[in-house]
């Protein structure tokens, strides 16, 4: 049987949904059978060549808005009603975020950005732009995982628009302090270095300590010495590679093992969106709104809920 190529199927794809073409017609242009060319344009849905949404009527609750705007100190919040299911919440916040991201785009010279596949996400979900005045800058080095994908995300966020990006080649983490210390009089840090203070927005989503512990080799090798001095029940959450507990405390003792933007850039940055779809994520989402660090929220109602629920009972 033919074995069509990727770019193949995005040429069928183009035709059928997006010039309209029928089965036929397109049948009759890449001389192939009309079996084949329905089956190519199946298979480019399942290989994610082509990606279809159904866009519903995105609604807010307001009332919550409100209550974080003024519980939390926000600049901006987007609390979405819940859908009918799990996925459909998904759907609507990535895409939600994603329109309302690329509005801020716009005006800014320099994103920083993070990792995750909820920022993966929404990156997929930018429409194509030209914005070739746009920096899009790493703001940690890698953690250390397996990964199948051929490019960065922060490279990926730059191929949408067409933009500039700058990656950290280092790890997030080292054990000995001195080494973090070598690497930032390095010539390419120093670049980045001075990109991080001229950052307009950055986005990121918050994690959790069982996600980091989720990493076999972490756990073999950076785990005991990085948190010997911390309490790892009190870890509430993790942002920007540090963690922080319910009140919203960061636990000091790790920052001069980080390699990447220091949480004083971090804080200076005018604009620091982020997303939060993980209904578990409570702990995470609420220390964090403690800190300070968020300025701009995205989430849904029954996380917001719950954060609310949460912190009625710890305060």
């Amino acid at each position: 049987m033919t074995q069509l190529t990727d770019e193949q199927l995005a040429n069928i794809a183009h035709d059928y949904y997006l010039s309209k073409l029928n089965i036929a017609d397109i049948s009759q242009k890449y001389s192939l059978s009309r079996y084949l060319i329905t089956k190519a344009v199946d298979d480019a849905q399942d290989k994610g060549i082509v990606k279809i949404n159904i866009y519903q009527n995105t609604k807010r609750d307001e009332k919550l808005e409100r209550k974080f705007l003024q519980l939390f100190d926000l600049k901006d919040v987007f609390i979405l009603r819940n859908l009918d299911t799990k996925n459909q919440d998904n759907e609507a916040m990535v895409t939600f975020a994603a329109e309302q991201l690329q509005n801020y785009l716009k005006s800014a010279k320099v994103v920083g950005l993070t990792w995750g596949t909820l920022i993966r996400d929404i990156i997929n979900n930018f429409n194509e732009e030209n914005h070739e005045d746009l920096t899009f800058v790493q703001l940690l080095g890698q953690a250390v995982n397996s990964s199948k994908r051929k490019n960065p995300l922060i490279q990926d966020a730059a191929e949408k628009f067409n933009a500039k990006c700058l990656t950290l080649p280092a790890p997030l983490y080292a054990i000995h302090p001195t080494l973090i210390k070598e690497i930032q009089k390095e010539p390419f840090y120093q670049h980045i270095k001075n990109y991080y203070k001229k950052i307009d927005l950055l986005f990121a989503s918050v994690g959790t300590l069982q996600s980091v512990e989720s990493s076999q080799f972490f756990m073999k090798y950076y785990e005991n010495k990085l948190f010997a001095n911390n309490d790892k029940n009190k870890i509430a959450g993790m942002i920007f590679g540090r963690p922080f507990d319910i009140n919203g405390n960061f636990m000091n003792q790790i920052e001069p093992h980080i390699c990447g933007i220091s949480l004083d850039d971090i804080m200076k940055t005018p604009i620091r969106f982020v997303i939060v779809k993980n209904r578990f994520k409570e702990d995470a989402l609420l220390g964090a709104l403690r800190s300070g660090v968020i300025t701009h929220l995205i989430t849904n109602s029954g996380i917001a809920e719950r954060v609310l629920q949460k912190n009625k009972a710890n305060s």
